[in-house]
């Protein structure tokens, strides 16, 4: 007749076991980021002030998860790979992060920086679209800058496929890239210095 100590031993080894098991088979995780080191605002005193409000995105890519088209039909959601915060406050970062460095005589912040001076525009970003394929990116989204009364009001659109290379590492820097030219385009239609030039399509 087995003691309690025999006992307990046989029914905790097998679980110990089984435990262990499924710790080493189980995926290592990923956590990935888009914006890198952040870019110092314009310099001077108190520049023009362009406030970017939170980047709105598509529901299919606001997850935790990476997703990725794996066919004309298909999507993945890549549970470990995945984003290490938001991906909206991440992509806003990293567009901010890059209208700094094109338009360095502007004081180009989020709208969670400290109201220590009134913004002379706003600016609203929707992506429409920012999903990776089999070898590119492809990006669609759409702004609008204007003042606080919307007199003064500046809109456009981007559509790039942006090349990607192979592996679930190369999305982050594919999706920096998109948000490098997103930044591009929405430089050019800010007007010199910062001012309102009575409005203005693009």
């Amino acid at each position: 007749m087995m003691t309690t100590e025999q006992l307990s031993k046989t029914l905790i080894a097998p679980a110990l076991i089984a435990a262990l098991s499924a710790c080493a088979a189980r995926p290592e995780a990923h956590f990935y980021s888009v914006s890198s080191t952040s870019a110092a605002p314009g310099s001077g005193a108190q520049p023009p002030r362009i406030l970017v409000s939170p980047v709105v995105i598509p529901p299919m890519i606001d997850r935790p998860q990476m997703v990725v088209r794996s066919t004309g039909h298909e999507i993945e959601v890549l549970e470990n790979h995945r984003w290490a915060e938001p991906l909206s406050v991440d992509l806003g970062r990293a567009l901010v992060d890059d209208l700094r460095r094109a338009r360095p005589q502007l004081d180009v912040v989020t709208a969670d920086a400290p109201r220590t001076q009134a913004p002379t525009f706003f600016l609203d970003v929707a992506i429409a679209q920012l999903l990776t394929g089999p070898s590119s990116t492809s990006l669609q989204a759409s702004w609008v800058l204007h003042d606080r009364q919307r007199n003064c009001v500046y809109d456009g659109h981007l559509e790039a496929a942006i090349p990607t290379q192979a592996g679930y590492g190369a999305i982050p820097a594919a999706y920096a890239d998109a948000m490098a030219r997103l930044a591009d385009a929405i430089a050019r239609t800010i007007p010199e210095e910062g001012a309102c030039g009575g409005g203005g399509r693009s």
